[in-house]
């Protein structure tokens, strides 16, 4: 029996389509807003060549696809899938894609350089900021809603990497800052902080594992080497802060607690200068099972931090268990109290055998929640049987000045019809009906990330 019949991750909705399809004028349920003008685009893996879907498979490896819908006056214009291809085969990012200087851009961690990508998702070519980014970029760099500028931690997945890389980008896409941060074991850096006044650095216990790059060199993989990144018991666990536009000498270390995390919700500078982090932490990762994060679930918490004393408190904030967690951007570095959230539940360590607890379960979506940080209330949407989501993104209403006053788009996967379809709610009650349903021709494969592009962050 071939792997990819035992492995999750290539099947059910993570399983890749096969093709690149164009189809307009979308059936519409409801009433669209008609000040959403731009593109709703999501990206994640989609392999489909023999080596992408071996033995040694992971989730999170694979030629990039990105899925866009294209929204204006109130119509669903346009559904599109491509396959994502930079100027060389292997530059195909599949983690994230997002809008900076006028630019789409599609994004991948570990070594890989950005892919830009026209409006109508049909032209694309390697950008690497004249230089500043050849050796890579990340998945998760944040953009400051004042000034513009992007600030990104990048990590190499390579055995004599021996720093991370912190890069700063203005408006316009050019690289005003560079600083090289010694770290020790090529540690996986998915994520990273930014307040108004600090950058924060996550250096946690996964790393390079050698046996998984050794296999991989030998040619055998065992599950999951592909991404060959593991728990490691002999790595800290700490955060490093930094002022923005910092320098290495600049980096101040605290113990942070024994975890993995994948994803910042937001964080911000507190009195006395500490910072408070929201993030999603999971106990271990890629040490029980390799093909996917599914060690066990995630939980949210509240990290202080006190660069004074080097220390970090935590609080876990809830007992529902949520992934790929978003804000309004208009709050990203300062005090937040909204969060929105793909929810996850046991059904995702659904663990049938010992090949598939080997390559890691599954790691299935569920409801959209909404998570209150001041009260602790979290509400959620419920699709309905079959129904599911994974990130939303929150649109904030032209105009708004309350942080929830805005919609959240979030591509939902029906498992009865095999299709999906663009969800758009109210963000400040997700417990209503939606406002709109966009129906897409062709389920959209669970991926990664995605955000709303308005029209006017690209011209188009």
């Amino acid at each position: 029996m071939s792997a990819a019949t035992h492995n999750p991750y290539l099947n059910g909705n993570f399983a890749p389509v096969a093709d690149e399809v164009s189809v307009e004028d979308l059936p519409v349920t409801g009433v669209l807003p008609p000040e959403l003008n731009g593109r709703y685009l999501r990206i994640g893996p989609n392999p489909t060549a023999p080596e992408e879907t071996g033995q040694g498979h992971h989730w999170f490896v694979g030629r990039g696809m990105v899925h866009g819908v294209r929204l204006r006056d109130g119509r669903a214009e346009w559904y599109r899938n491509r396959f994502v291809h930079g100027d060389v085969p292997e530059d195909s990012p599949n983690t994230n894609i997002l809008a900076q200087g006028g630019r789409l851009l599609a994004l991948v961690e570990g070594g890989g350089a950005p892919v830009s990508i026209a409006p109508d998702l049909n032209r694309m070519a390697t950008w690497d900021a004249d230089g500043a980014l050849r050796t890579g970029f990340t998945a998760h760099p944040k953009i400051d809603p004042v000034t513009g500028e992007m600030h990104a931690v990048n990590y190499l997945i390579r055995p004599d990497a021996e720093h991370l890389r912190y890069v700063v980008l203005d408006a316009t896409g050019k690289a005003t800052h560079t600083a090289e941060l010694p770290v020790r074991g090529v540690p996986m850096v998915h994520d990273m902080a930014l307040t108004a006044t600090r950058v924060v650095l996550l250096d946690l216990p996964v790393t390079l594992s050698p046996d998984a790059v050794g296999r991989l060199e030998a040619g055998v993989p065992q599950a999951g080497d592909a991404l060959p990144m593991r728990w490691n018991e002999e790595h800290p666990s700490r955060v490093g802060v930094l002022p923005r536009g910092g320098t290495a000498r600049q980096v101040t270390w605290c113990d942070a607690p024994r975890c993995y995390v994948f994803h910042v919700l937001n964080a911000y500078d507190a009195p006395g200068g500490s910072i408070v982090m929201d993030v999603v932490r999971y106990d271990t990762v890629f040490r029980d099972v390799f093909g996917g994060p599914a060690d066990q679930l995630p939980a949210l918490a509240r990290w202080t931090i006190d660069p004074d004393r080097g220390t970090v408190s935590e609080q876990i904030m809830s007992d529902r268990s949520v992934e790929w967690p978003r804000i309004n951007a208009e709050w990203l570095g300062r005090p937040h109290r909204y969060g929105w959230f793909g929810g996850t539940g046991p059904a995702s360590l659904r663990l049938t055998d010992d090949v598939n607890r080997d390559l890691g379960g599954s790691f299935e979506p569920g409801p959209l929640v909404k998570f209150d940080t001041t009260t602790g209330e979290a509400s959620a949407h419920d699709f309905g049987a079959g129904r599911v989501t994974q990130e939303p993104t929150f649109v904030a209403r032209p105009g708004a000045t309350a942080e929830d006053d805005g919609w959240i788009l979030s591509v939902v996967h029906d498992g009865n019809t095999g299709r999906g379809e663009l969800a758009v709610l109210d963000a400040a009650d997700v417990t209503a009906a939606p406002v709109a349903r966009v129906h897409l021709p062709r389920r959209v494969p669970f991926g990664f990330h995605g955000n709303w592009i308005a029209d006017n962050e690209i011209g188009a």
